[in-house]
This record gives structure tokens, sequence and C-alpha cells, in this order.
């Protein structure tokens, strides 16, 4: 499948919806292919053993990252006090976090980003925004907002790609222009979302994205389709 998309390396992020905190199929398959996946694992956020889980899976069984997901019952809080031994471990552990939330909880960030300026953190899907709004899309200016903080990434997917398109062409342009102009394509990366996205193959989600970005310099497609990611996860290299 990554071959024929043309896909030499991939960070395996664990699907909530499907496992939740079981962690072992995206953990046995960057185990069995070190040189292709790294896997990112999510544990729950606000148990008393938080952090002793995610040492669990960094330390025995390889994991490079960690997913922070606020679809719980009741929704967990970004900027819960609660959540601080688990930020404070990942520090520690020097390992990127994702975040995966609604788009309601993005400017709770904030006091991550000012807490633990360390720790590299990737917003999944851009907080899922409704981009509705464009050419101007002032409901997501929290985003650009955000970017000011260097370890703060934009992590756009092919659901992202879809919902800003139906503003037109040029609304598509100008909101990557904008995103890159506030991020830089360093801090700028995309993921397939597969299969959670299954409208396409992963060979066809591959196609869509660079379709969609080939109007961008070929040093900043560069970064958003590899480099950005390599550079978090090195072990990649």
């Amino acid at each position: 499948m990554n071959d024929a998309a043309g896909v030499a390396r991939a960070v395996l992020v664990q699907a909530f919806g499907a496992y939740r905190y079981d962690n072992s199929y995206v953990a046995d398959a960057a185990a069995q292919y070190p040189n292709r996946f790294v896997a990112v694992c999510i544990v729950d956020a606000l148990h008393r053993d938080a952090s002793r889980m995610l040492d669990y899976w960094v330390k025995e069984r390889g994991v490079k990252g960690l997913r922070v997901v606020t679809w719980t019952e009741p929704e967990l809080m970004l900027d819960d006090p609660g959540l601080d031994p688990l930020w404070q471990r990942a520090a520690e552990l020097g390992i990127p976090v994702c975040v995966l939330t609604n788009f309601h909880q993005v400017p709770r960030l904030k006091r991550v980003l000012e807490r633990y300026e360390t720790i590299p953190l990737a917003l999944d899907h851009l907080g899922l925004p409704r981009l509705e709004d464009g050419p101007e899309f002032i409901h997501e200016q929290i985003i650009f907002d955000l970017a000011r903080f260097n370890s703060f990434y934009g992590k756009f997917s092919s659901w992202t790609l879809a919902a800003v398109a139906r503003n037109g062409e040029q609304a598509r342009r100008d909101f990557f222009r904008r995103l890159l102009d506030s991020f830089g394509e360093r801090r700028l990366m995309w993921g397939t979302n597969f299969p959670a996205s299954n409208d396409r193959s992963y060979q066809g989600f591959v196609e869509y994205a660079e379709q969609q970005l080939a109007f961008l310099p070929k040093e900043e497609r560069r970064w958003i389709f590899g480099e950005t990611a390599l550079s978090l996860w090195p072990v990649l290299r």
C-alpha cells in the first residue's frame, strides 16, 4: 500500500474510535517495520497512572509519540490542570504530542503551549475548523494566533483539504498561503487520515493531496509531505 503510493515512511497514529487505549496494533506494526513506521499512542489522560502508562508504551513498546484526545465522556478539557503530570512526562521523555480535539477547545492550548514549551505539539486536522468563511477565514484566526509558539505545529489532513476546497480554488490557495505565512513550511505537515477517511484508497489520498497543493513551491511541498514529520520523528531517517 505504501509502496504503491510512493510513501517510504509513515507515522502510525492510534485510532481512538477503534482501539481506545490499546495501542498494540500500531506498536506491533512499528516494531515489525522499524525502518518504515513509528507509532503514536493514546493513554487515559486523567488516570492516576497515566504517566506510568505512557512510560510503558514508550520505554517497553517503542512508541515515539503521544496523542491526547478530548473525545471522552465527559469531554476532556485541554487546559485541565489534571493533565499536567502527563504533559510533564511527555516533556521529560522528549516525545512529540498530537492533539485531537474539536475546534472550540483550540484556545485552551494556549496554557499548554505556555507551560510546556519544549514539547513539539501538533494539532490534528488543525482542530477540525468549519472552514466555511473563506476567503477571510476569521473563524480560524485562533490557529494563526497560536502559530507564534515555536513548538506548535499545524497538522492538516485530507479532511482539511476537502473542507476548504468547498470554498473554491482561490479560497484554498489563500488559506494555505496564510497557513504557510503563519507557520512556515517547517511547522506544517499533512496526514491522510486513512483509514478513518475511506472514500479513497491510501494511494488515492496521497494523489489527492498532491494535486490540491500542486500550486505551492516545490520546497514547501517537500517539507509538508515529509521533512516536517521527519524533523519530529528523526528515527525514521
